[in-house]
């Protein structure tokens, strides 16, 4: 009997024990308290948590193309047609006296010598003829070989809609290298400006771009037109490519909330009316400028610290150092 009561007590004693273990634990988990009167004057803010779904996408960049060697091809080329229509004229004035000359001298009315020099000038004519339609093809070749047929055809068509949108800057064509680890280059990407803080764009796809620089090259380029321009005038602009992996749960921060120690990221999330836990972000996905996607270090309804983080940071460093009161030195 007197061991069961001796049983007893022990469990009784060992579950008060665990109970004051776990109130300690409890308490540990807050990393700083800042009563609410202080939180109110430091401008302190917090917003609530939401589920969202994110698509992944591979960031890359674009780069603006130059259209001055387009427009210098596009010029010469019908610069060649212009001459090819000439010689076409020329040519058919050389018909029509060769017919008349053939008709005289049917009749002994001319000389055979004046037969012949209109035969000559009207070979001349021909060759001519043949020598500007070969440079106009020889130029449009050229031109597809290095733009492809695509962009080629926009530039040496008379009024194309594109070339229209290009050369009075309502577009923009833009060259993007893709990563080697896609195949397949997307219909569809996302384009927004480095040095401005403007709204994603998106940008189509056109074509490959038989054109390539050694310097930038990772993969295979391709041609992708702008629905819009961006202000001012930006040669490279960031990139992102949506990729075929489900669409991921998480939740949407903004900037503000990061916190930086020791090279790392953190924000604090509010447990209660008056504690506050610092959580350290090991990923996260930026989405633009302002916002970044979490995947799993923070949860739905949690009340996140969205101005004031830095405060919290330091109030919490300042409580780990020790005072002269906690100072046990010999004196």
């Amino acid at each position: 009997m007197r061991i069961l009561q001796s049983l007893l007590i022990f469990c009784f004693l060992l579950f008060i024990f665990n109970s004051h273990a776990d109130d300690n634990d409890t308490v540990a988990q807050y990393n700083v308290v800042i009563e609410e009167p202080t939180q109110i004057t430091s401008g302190l803010k917090t917003i609530k948590l939401h589920r969202t779904y994110f698509n992944p996408k591979i960031e890359t960049f674009a780069t603006l193309v130059d259209l001055f060697p387009l427009f210098q091809a596009r010029a010469n080329y019908f610069k060649a047609l212009a001459e090819q229509q000439t010689a076409l004229l020329l040519l058919e004035q050389a018909q029509w006296d060769m017919r008349r000359v053939q008709n005289l001298q049917h009749e002994n009315i001319i000389s055979t010598r004046k037969f012949r020099a209109q035969k000559n000038h009207l070979d001349i004519a021909t060759v001519n003829v043949q020598a500007s339609q070969n440079q106009s093809e020889t130029l449009r070749l050229q031109t597809e070989t290095q733009w492809g047929k695509t962009v080629s055809h926009w530039f040496l068509s008379n009024q194309h809609p594109h070339f229209l949108d290009l050369s009075q800057g309502h577009k923009r064509l833009y060259l993007l290298y893709l990563p080697k680890q896609l195949k397949v280059a997307p219909t569809t990407i996302s384009i927004q400006a480095t040095k401005q803080n403007e709204p994603k764009q998106a940008a189509q796809l056109i074509s490959s771009a038989p054109i390539s620089s050694i310097n930038q090259q990772t993969g295979a380029p391709y041609f992708y037109l702008s629905n819009k321009v961006f202000e001012g005038y930006q040669q490279r602009v960031n990139a992102w490519i949506p990729t075929q992996e489900a669409a991921l749960s998480g939740v949407i921060i903004p900037v503000s909330a990061l916190v930086w120690h020791l090279g790392q990221s953190f924000v604090y999330i509010k447990v209660d009316d008056e504690h506050f836990k610092r959580i350290l972000i090991t990923q996260k996905k930026q989405i633009n400028t302002e916002n970044y996607f979490i995947q799993r270090t923070l949860q739905q309804d949690d009340i996140l610290v969205i101005s004031g983080a830095q405060m919290l940071l330091s109030e919490e460093f300042r409580g780990q150092i020790p005072t002269d009161d906690d100072d046990d030195g010999d004196d």
